[in-house]
């Protein structure tokens, strides 16, 4: 159900078997506390989630929108009753997701009124209404203001759940308002785990991307199943090796480019299928802005994930030229060629990468980003 061109809700969970919080890992202190908040009956109307991306936030909020409304358990869903099924197959009308949607991707005024009507009544079917928040950072000043006053008189019997990486770009009094729940990085040896058990890789593979990943499941996931890491050690062996930077660069923008008409072809897709739907013209127009707010946040997410692979090389070359530990080493199935790059100029190369960054930020020019770059890193 569409709320504004703000955000919209989406009640998909996405999990497709049942669900405890017993099954939420490295996140026991969250746990804990989520499971003495129903136990005690104290319940707030406002939740802050945040913590790394891909560590089990968004999962965590679903178990605890479970628990709270599970007709069989205390403290925990038994994921068997028909709340909990609901819940988990997304079809629960007390339970919704919001999501940054719009021209900007943002949650904006409109959609924040949008809810406070629907949290004014009382919940249809279960005990408590949940409403997700997904990157809530990503309301702005006005919906925050907004949302701010709908803390200080909250409604009966609803729970807003506020998920963030970057909870700061809240405003604080929003944050003081909210029970703040902090999320860790998922241990190494969960990520390498998960990994051996949904794909089919040698243990050292697992356990590079692991430790590249820094504890993000989603990160890992992502590393497997596009194969972004190897294209970035590809280029940085070569360049290494001392191949032309300008016709890598260019190699390279056009592999960027490829991504990106992928990327495109994918939502394309999905805007078809959505299309082929009953809807009205103005649904539709809205629709495509959407689509291409979406386009172009995750080509920006693409483009900052090779920076962020090209920094964990370099920062690996740094780190084992100055101490000889393998162990501190994040590609640690690349060793043979870390003791090959040449560490001479490492911390420049990682200035040109911080850079770099700021740059896609700033929406410049990709060619030549990658240009000067890739010229900094073959010194």
């Amino acid at each position: 159900m569409k709320a504004s061109d703000g955000a919209f809700f989406c009640t998909e969970a996405g999990y497709g078997r049942f669900m405890s919080f017993s099954e939420i890992l490295d996140q026991a202190v969250p746990v804990r506390l989520l499971q003495n908040i129903i136990q005690r009956n104290r319940t707030p109307n406002g939740l802050l989630f945040w913590g790394p991306g891909g560590v089990g936030k968004q999962r965590t909020a679903m178990e605890f929108a479970k628990a709270l409304n599970c007709t069989e358990h205390e403290a925990d869903a038994c994921g068997g009753c028909l709340a909990c099924r609901k819940v988990a197959k997304g079809n629960h009308p007390d339970v919704k997701i919001i999501t940054p949607a719009g021209k900007g991707r943002i949650i904006n005024v409109e959609t924040i009124e949008f809810i406070n009507e629907l949290a004014a009544y009382q919940p249809f079917e279960g005990r408590w209404r949940v409403i997700l928040l997904q990157d809530a950072e990503r309301m702005n000043l006005a919906a925050q203001n907004h949302f701010l006053k709908t803390l200080e008189e909250p409604p009966s019997n609803t729970a807003f759940i506020l998920l963030t990486e970057f909870p700061r770009i809240l405003l604080a009094t929003i944050r003081s308002r909210c029970q703040q729940v902090r999320f860790g990085a998922l241990r190494p040896e969960t990520v390498t785990s998960l990994l051996l058990q949904q794909h089919s890789l040698e243990p050292d593979l697992a356990a590079a991307v692991a430790a590249v990943s820094q504890g993000q499941m989603s990160r890992a996931l992502d590393l497997v199943e596009t194969g972004k890491r190897e294209v970035v050690l590809d280029f940085a062996h070569r360049l290494a090796q001392g191949e032309d930077p300008l016709g890598l660069s260019e190699e390279f923008i056009q592999h960027l480019r490829a991504q990106e008409a992928a990327i495109k072809a994918t939502v394309k897709s999905e805007l078809e299928v959505a299309d082929a739907k009953e809807s009205s013209k103005e649904d539709r127009d809205e629709q495509k802005q959407e689509q291409m707010a979406l386009i172009e946040a995750l080509i920006r997410r693409d483009l900052m994930e090779y920076l962020y692979l090209f920094k964990t090389w370099y920062r690996d070359a740094l780190v084992f030229s100055g101490t000889g530990v393998s162990a501190s080493v994040f590609n640690r199935d690349q060793m043979t060629h870390l003791q090959a790059e040449a560490p001479g100029g490492l911390e420049r190369k990682l200035d040109a990468i911080e850079k770099a960054w700021r740059y896609v930020e700033r929406n410049l020019s990709i060619e030549r980003v990658f240009r000067d770059l890739f010229f900094v890193l073959a010194g």
